[in-house]
């Protein structure tokens, strides 16, 4: 295995448990698994678990057990404020609902993160231009998210997540808003870079969608398990799915 193709994103035992009456319900079993780069999809039903593991990867919730390593670093050994710049440097986001910010324009959105990372002006503007002609919507650059229509926001968001070329791309249904010709062009956003050392975690609905990853994950009550397995993942029982 090169380089590039090592593992960057590691679950060891990641597990998360929350308490429910007198009891507990488990969101996601203890999983082991080393996420390659391209993209990795995760599928199953919805209440499965696939936004807890998202979450989780991001370092956005606390795991019951476990943790995460990206390249090295132990995310959730991190304080919040570490945690928060090692996000900034290293991942890039798309959530199903966008979330840009409502007072900025859409160039201005996509310059955002850049903005935080203390690229200058003129590189960071010309760098959120120039992508937002990569999805189309070089001529809506002035508009504010509420001038977008649902299709159009979510693709400066792709933009935006993609602004500071991240090692680490998570998106919660990137097609979900989208008709199929524009979903196809996200997705060559997405598939272009993961060829090479990017790691692509992405939560999809679609079949279609799914059957263009490198990997499969399926979730369903909480446990992982692969559709289609590339190195080796072990579950809360222990079961493992070796290596094709």
């Amino acid at each position: 295995m090169t380089a590039a193709s090592t593992p960057l994103l590691h679950a060891e035992q990641l597990s998360r448990v929350y308490p429910s009456g007198e009891g507990s319900v488990t969101a996601l079993a203890p999983l082991t698994h080393s996420f390659a780069p391209g993209i990795t999809a995760v599928v199953g039903p919805s209440g499965s678990g696939k936004s807890t593991l998202l979450n989780l990867l991001a370092g956005f919730d606390t795991p019951t057990t476990g943790r995460v390593v990206v390249g090295g670093t132990d995310l959730h050994a991190l304080s919040e404020a570490q945690r928060a710049d090692f996000r900034l440097a290293t991942y890039g986001f798309v959530f199903q609902n966008h979330n840009l910010v409502t007072i900025l324009t859409a160039l201005e959105n996509v310059e955002f993160p850049l903005t935080l990372a203390g690229m200058p002006r003129r590189e960071r503007r010309d760098r959120a231009r120039a992508l937002l002609a990569q999805v189309g919507l070089e001529n809506r650059a002035s508009h504010l998210p509420s001038q977008l229509s649902g299709g159009e926001a979510q693709r400066v968001a792709l933009a935006r997540a993609l602004a500071h070329d991240p090692r680490v791309l998570l998106a919660d249904e990137p097609t979900g808003n989208l008709d199929s010709r524009t979903g196809e062009r996200v997705l060559a956003l997405l598939t272009g870079p993961a060829r090479g050392d990017r790691t692509v975690v992405l939560i999809t609905h679609d079949r279609d969608v799914a059957a263009l990853a490198d990997r499969t994950l399926r979730v369903r009550d909480g446990e992982v398990t692969l559709d289609r397995p590339e190195g080796v993942l072990v579950t809360g029982g222990g079961r493992r799915n070796p290596a094709e």
